[in-house]
């Protein structure tokens, strides 16, 4: 009778443990569009109780070739059905972000203690690796990420507040005092960083930019054994720097020695999922508290949905947003409950000043770029047989009043347009970009003078109050326009299109901004910029060639992709699946590539096989007849010639002489498209 209750207690046992649920289970590495909560394991199936993720109104998709896959024999255990959602179907999220589900996968072998859930075709960054068999401690598992002398947000809002009397005030930078030409240390210490995924982070990048000229600059550094990079950044002025892959701006100033603990792993909106910072300035406490008091301070986010939402609704939906956003803005500068938010942090004054042109950029950011995104309705785009685009105006189209939009924020011109600080904020560079070249400047701006743009001069002119003269922004406009004229010259110089009247245009041209500027540290921009015109136009520039600069891998990595093709000019076209313009300009492209086959011309299309899958790439290039030599690079490649050409946004070009030389490494193609055999004829 003992043997049989025996028997029967070690059975019940056994059907116990195998159906036992494990909560939060033990992953190694989790991407983006899927978390799993628990597992079961019954003698018929191993279960996932899963959450899948996106943007709301963004789709996932399961496939029901995904597997289980035993991480050290590599066996496989099929999906086998699926509750709450369907597989190799769009599965949208709802308004959360989120969406639970139950994957059935084939019960794993019992010797099985590590796994990773796979699905084939997909990139590696997409699946997931190193799921256990037992449960952990989220918070202590976050807690590994982070060195010992990090502090949370809570940790620095805890410690007493300092400079309680503080009030904005951007006049304190009048004299850029801030902007100095330092170096600062920044370490990257990567974890959860299987390794299938080093090759896609075998290099990373830092990409900062300087504001007065808009010249870019991208370090690339390789990971170590410890997964750990450090950048050594030349910086003009203190700036949030972009980090790729992990695509987490990063607030860097001169003299710095800064850490950052993150994780390879992101969420829906791409932003790593864990992070923490420790110092030895005020870096680390920027970092980490800015998001946070952000958040108060906004109280609600707006991003591109909130755009969406308005512009379905027309010219009013729009009109009524903007005002939204910039009644948002008004509150924000008015308001002292807000104000008594930031002086309760332990931030100095400048980290104060920081966090609230953050956040006004944050909502002006966003009234600029509804106004873009609206603008885009203007044109009705058509389709040809041939694939390229053409553009008809929308006879219904309903233009927005920009002067009433404006004329509410400019009573705060002082606080809003004429603050230094917008170079150092969060957004790294959207909200110069989007202003300085948004309406503000170049739809009301250049109305107050109407004969530099070819204008009427019978052209009405907008109030006083829209003048920018003497602001921070409108030096910022003269330098950055006097940079694009100056690349301009010099490339076209290059290709020999440069004569002594455009020469002299050009020092009149430098001689009017200047004297327009208010700036100093601005205009001294400027004038490095002209001098540096002067020096290439005389032969008596001692820049170095661009060759020069790089690494011997980087020069390794050229002569892979480029020496076989010497003895041709050669045209190398940086692009993406992904990308519209790209695409585009490909078609554009077309007719010219096919007329010059029989050319000394090798036409050079180069992508990130990561971003842009061979296959679909060459299924889209293969429907649009689109020749010439396809090469596709590693993410680790592609980061390198990012940081050798000096660019993050596509498509890029670049102009290649015969003898395997440079002739521009910015060579705007279509500009330059109906000169090409002149150009072969020349180089």
């Amino acid at each position: 009778m003992k043997r049989i209750l025996l028997f029967l207690f070690v059975v019940f046992s056994l059907s116990t443990v195998a159906k036992q649920k494990i909560k939060n289970p033990e992953v190694e590495y989790t991407p983006t569009w899927i978390e799993i909560q628990a597992i079961e394991q019954t003698n018929d199936a191993t279960i996932l109780h899963c959450t899948l993720h996106n943007l709301p109104n963004y789709g996932v998709r399961i496939d029901d070739k995904t597997v289980l896959q035993d991480a050290q024999s590599s066996k496989s255990f099929k999906l086998l059905r699926t509750d709450s959602v369907k597989t190799n179907e769009v599965i949208l999220m709802p308004q959360s972000g989120s969406k639970s589900c139950v994957l059935y996968f084939e019960p794993l072998s019992k010797n099985v203690k590590l796994f990773n859930m796979i699905e084939p075709g997909t990139p590696p960054y997409e699946q997931t690796y190193g799921i256990q068999l037992k449960s952990t401690n989220k918070k202590q598992s976050n807690k590994t990420l982070i060195d010992n002398q990090a502090k949370a947000a809570d940790d620095y809002l805890k410690l007493p507040s300092k400079n309680s009397d503080w009030t904005f005030d951007p006049s304190r930078y009048k004299d850029l005092d801030f902007c100095k030409s330092q170096p600062a240390t920044l370490r990257i210490h990567v974890a959860h960083l299987p390794n299938v995924l080093r090759k896609d982070f075998g290099v990373m990048s830092a990409k900062f930019e300087n504001q007065f000229n808009r010249k870019e600059n991208i370090i690339p550094c390789e990971l170590n054994k410890d997964n750990c990079v450090e950048f050594q950044i030349p910086l003009n002025a203190p700036q949030f720097v972009s980090i790729m892959p992990i695509m987490e701006n990063v607030y860097v100033q001169g003299g710095d020695t800064l850490d950052l603990y993150t994780t390879a792993e992101c969420n829906s909106y791409r932003r790593v999922r864990y992070k923490s910072f420790c110092g030895n300035s005020e870096s680390a406490m920027i970092n980490t508290l800015i998001p946070v008091l952000m958040k108060k301070l906004i109280n609600k986010e707006y991003d591109y949905h909130f755009i969406e939402g308005a512009l379905k609704q027309g010219n009013e939906g729009v009109k009524k947003a903007l005002k939204e956003l910039s009644d948002k803005t008004i509150e924000l500068i008015e308001s002292d409950k807000m104000h008594q938010i930031i002086r309760d942090t332990p931030l100095s004054i400048y980290g104060k000043d920081l966090l609230m042109t953050c956040t006004l950029c944050q909502y002006l950011t966003t009234m600029e770029d509804m106004m873009m995104y609206y603008n885009g309705n203007r044109y009705i785009k058509i389709t040809k047989a041939d694939g390229s685009i053409e553009q008809k105006l929308d006879s219904t189209f309903i233009p927005l009043d920009y002067e009433s939009i404006y004329r509410p924020l400019l009573k705060y011109k002082s606080l809003l347009y004429d603050n230094p600080l917008v170079i150092s904020e969060s957004q790294q560079w959207t909200f110069l970009n989007r202003t300085l070249y948004g309406p503000l400047f170049l739809k009301i701006g250049i109305r107050f003078h109407p004969e530099q743009y070819y204008l009427s001069k019978d052209i009405k002119k907008p109030s006083e109050e829209f003048n920018m003269e003497g602001t921070f922004m409108n030096d910022l406009y003269i330098s950055q326009k006097a940079a694009n004229r100056y690349n301009y010259l010099l490339n076209d110089y290059k290709l020999g299109k440069c004569d002594s009247t455009r020469l002299l245009a050009e020092e009149m041209q430098t001689t009017n901004d200047l004297m327009k500027m208010h700036y100093p540290k601005v205009a001294y921009s400027v004038m490095d910029g002209y001098r540096n015109v002067v020096k290439t136009t005389e032969g008596n520039n001692t820049t170095k060639d661009i060759t020069e600069t790089w690494t011997p891998a980087q020069k390794a990595l050229w002569d892979k992709l480029t020496s076989q093709y010497h003895g041709n000019l050669i045209l190398i076209d940086f692009w993406g699946i992904h990308c519209g313009p790209c695409r585009q300009g490909m078609l554009n492209m077309r007719q010219n590539v096919e007329e010059m086959k029989n050319e000394k011309i090798k036409f050079l299309y180069v992508c990130d096989e990561t971003d842009s899958p061979r296959d679909k790439a060459e299924k889209w290039m293969s429907e649009s007849k689109i020749n010439g030599e396809h090469i596709y690079v590693t993410s680790s490649e592609w980061t390198q010639l990012q940081a050798m050409f000096s660019f993050t946004a596509i498509p890029r070009a670049a102009l290649i002489g015969r003898d395997g030389k440079i002739i521009q490494y910015t060579f705007d193609v279509y500009l330059n498209i109906g000169n090409l055999k002149e150009l072969l004829n020349k180089f």
